[in-house]
């Protein structure tokens, strides 16, 4: 074991610098350990590690390991490459041909991948990066989907592949992903799947993320449009299908974002909250009935009528409560409480999902910003956007006991209704 005291590691579970190689293939594992040392001190959900292995010999090793990586698997740095690849029931990647509509998901199963280790190799050494999400099974049984994203770069003189990457837990994601495709397989083979480890939330890139948004889905309506006029098949009813869906999507896409940029002029009027929460829960009953989830709502004593525009707070709780449904895809239930104060109307729900990450609590709100696999980030942030515009507060937190309680707290006078 080598100290690195420079950056206080302690340990050094590698061999480039305990063997003769150059300086230059030396400096770049100590300019990356030091990175990657960096991250692992900070409290975020990735787990950094630098492999390395030889051009002409099969097996990898580890330079870096987070210790949260060797946590999960249970064992040292010497053995956490054979325990991880040991681990692996599958190896799944994203891609858009270019021909298809949608982006494909290509997947290995574990025994598979042995086979293929080689030519996976030498396309990412052409590429000089890999993503891909691995299915694996833990030594205490439990089964996680880990994203790994890694960049290559080849020591030809030194005969050594280097390999940066992170690892994050994406379960979530892919249970989601996966549920959805067990109940209609054939269907959600021909759906765009998107896996982003993070969004930008700064509005001087919204111009970026739109053309990302709404690239695939154009993709995919010009691809089966050209498909038809190319060779129409007995049957087109299933790429109409498909074409009708994106275009839906695309339309919700710049909808949203055209209600999340666009200047707002209220129409406040006298409206009963209560009556606004049962509107928004006759709407969803269909969503909660599909994931056996029990929606209750509670009144505690009178409640005022408040002078607001009733379509921007209505849509403010429709992604609220969706976003609520969408963590509890496994049913679960979700309260709604509508109480008063002297001076305010607070409507509290509560879902009994698996909860924000402490990293993403501040997050939530910002424009395109979402862990979800399928969604474009907006929702949250409209509702926030409706709820400044009465001059609300929209309160989100983690339950100890599990889920997510969201607190909108609306005025029972507002300025609006002084200048009335």
């Amino acid at each position: 074991m080598v100290n690195t005291p420079e950056n206080d590691f302690n340990t050094y579970c590698g061999r480039i610098l305990l063997e003769d190689y150059s300086d230059a293939l030396k400096h770049k594992v100590r300019e990356q350990m030091t990175a990657c040392f960096s991250f692992d001190q900070i409290n975020i959900p990735i787990m950094p590690y630098i492999s390395a292995w030889r051009l002409d010999r099969p097996g990898i090793w580890y330079e870096y390991v987070s210790k949260r990586f060797l946590s999960l698997f249970n064992c040292g740095p010497e053995a956490i490459a054979d325990a991880f690849c040991a681990a692996i029931l599958d190896r799944r990647e994203y891609n858009n041909t270019g021909e298809t509509p949608i982006i494909k998901e290509l997947v290995l199963t574990g025994k598979e991948l042995d086979s293929q280790k080689q030519i996976l190799r030498e396309k990412t050494g052409r590429t000089g990066a890999m993503e891909a999400v691995y299915k694996v099974q833990l030594p205490d049984r439990r089964v996680l989907w880990l994203k790994d994203w890694a960049s290559i770069t080849t020591f030809a003189h030194d005969g050594i592949c280097l390999s940066p990457g992170y690892l994050t837990d994406v379960s979530m994601e892919l249970r989601q992903k996966d549920h959805l495709s067990r109940l209609n397989a054939d269907a959600n083979r021909d759906k765009e799947l998107l896996v982003e480890a993070e969004r930008s939330a700064a509005l001087g890139q919204i111009s970026a993320q739109v053309y990302h948004e709404i690239r695939n889905p154009v993709l995919s309506i010009g691809g089966l449009a050209r498909r038809l006029l190319k060779k129409p098949p007995a049957d087109p009813q299933l790429f109409l299908e498909v074409i009708a869906k994106e275009a839906e999507r695309l339309e919700k896409i710049l909808r949203n974002l055209f209600d999340f940029t666009r200047r707002v002029e209220l129409a406040p009027k006298l409206s009963d909250p209560v009556q606004l929460v049962e509107r928004v829960i006759a709407l969803l009953q269909s969503d909660f009935d599909h994931f056996a989830v029990r929606a209750t709502l509670t009144v505690d004593g009178p409640i005022s009528e408040l002078f607001i525009d009733q379509e921007q707070i209505y849509l403010a709780l429709v992604h609220i409560i969706k976003n609520g449904l969408e963590a509890m895809l496994d049913g679960g239930t979700l309260g709604i409480t509508i109480r008063q104060s002297e001076t305010n109307v607070m409507i509290t729900i509560r879902d009994s999902g698996e909860g924000i990450h402490v990293v993403h609590k501040k997050r939530v709100t910002e424009p395109f910003f979402t862990t979800k696999v399928y969604g474009t980030g907006l929702g949250l942030s409209l509702a926030q956007k409706a709820i400044d515009l009465h001059q609300g507060e929209l309160v989100i937190s983690t339950i100890a006991s599990g889920g997510t309680e969201v607190t909108i707290t609306l005025p029972r006078k507002s300025a609006y209704q002084e200048e009335a």
